[in-house]
């Protein structure tokens, strides 16, 4: 995992345009269920899940602007940005993610991106745990105030297979609540604490998803090796600079296609129609050999792999590594060391 803690301040409509922009079309890569958009789970002090479910755009929404989706009750009020002054932190996000090499190793092969998908859910399910543990508020007069842990948080999940700009990008926006449940009241989650933490955290999702035996047997059986220290596909990693090269291109094209549109229609939002077909435009430009239609759906990336030198029958033959047991790995214990 990569990236740190991040701080989001503003509303929850500008939140759901956030996660909603962090794809490659507008109506894929949710949880597929209804128009779910986002996994909610509930954990007490000791870790554990006491209520979880999907919520719908509204529903987020309203989550993020601090209303419980349960029971519709207020959590608080947000602060106001003023001069000087920052608004309250909605959430802290930290990305459950995983090197371009294996996101690319799922989308070749359907048995590893159901393997990935499971391998990140775990680590979203040891990194909440982890949160409920460790997590903390404060209760008292200003003067006097005591640091004690949470009887209660939200922690919410956002599954991506795709970068905007279409490519293999697996990942998860886990996004924790700062409203938690102590002492009879919603307090302000400790977000120093959390800042302090993150190390441990990325080394813990880290560690659950390299240890995977579902994964690194999934990647096996086509003669692809996880190298557990980098979390790196051995046999793709080669073709990294090539793909995020090519991403970071189409990106910009889209950005450029984007900020075209808003000014043609000033107060609209993009929906998933212009949105996909946006993609393909970008996808084209300054790449006039090639035309979407030559390609499978929206999998452009294929080709870029077989134009650069990917050959999935060199593979063949390839030693299968030993399959690590997360029971032996003894992960939480194996955080310390891997965060130092």
């Amino acid at each position: 995992m990569k990236g740190g803690v991040i701080l989001f301040r503003g509303s929850g409509a500008a939140a759901r345009r956030y996660v909603e922009a962090d794809r490659s079309r507008a109506d894929k890569y949710y949880l597929g269920a209804d128009d779910a958009v986002a996994e909610y789970t509930v954990l007490d002090a000791s870790g554990e899940v006491t209520a979880a479910r999907s919520l719908t755009a509204d529903e987020y929404e309203g989550w993020v602007d601090w209303i419980n989706p349960i029971t519709g009750e207020s959590m608080g009020t947000p602060r106001a940005a003023a001069e000087g002054t920052n608004g309250s932190p909605l959430f802290a996000e930290m990305t459950i993610n995983a090197p371009k090499s294996l996101s690319v190793a799922t989308a070749l092969h359907p048995g590893v991106s159901e393997a990935l998908d499971a391998a990140q859910q775990d680590a979203l399910a040891e990194i909440r745990r982890w949160f409920g543990q460790h997590s903390v508020t404060r209760v008292g007069p200003r003067e006097a105030r005591e640091v004690v842990p949470i009887e209660q948080m939200q922690v919410v999940g956002i599954r991506h297979k795709t970068s905007r700009a279409g490519d293999p990008h697996r990942h998860i926006h886990m996004q924790i609540g700062t409203r938690v449940f102590t002492a009879g009241k919603w307090r302000a989650l400790g977000t120093a604490a959390l800042f302090k933490q993150q190390g441990a955290i990325r080394a813990l999702g880290t560690a659950v998803i390299a240890a995977h035996p579902q994964l690194v047997r999934a990647l096996a059986e086509h003669g692809l090796t996880l190298d557990a220290a980098s979390g790196e596909v051995v046999e793709l990693e080669s073709f990294n600079a090539v793909m995020s090269k090519r991403s970071a291109q189409i990106r910009r094209n889209l950005d450029r296609l984007e900020v075209k549109w808003e000014a043609a229609h000033p107060g609209e939002v993009l929906g998933p129609v212009v949105t996909a077909r946006m993609q393909g435009i970008a996808w084209t430009h300054q790449r006039p050999d090639k035309k979407p239609t030559d390609l499978h759906d929206e999998q452009w990336w294929v080709q870029e792999l077989r134009d650069a030198g990917y050959d999935p029958t060199n593979l063949e033959g390839k030693t299968v590594q030993r399959l690590a047991l997360l029971d032996d790995l003894a992960v939480q214990g194996a955080v310390a060391k891997l965060g130092q």
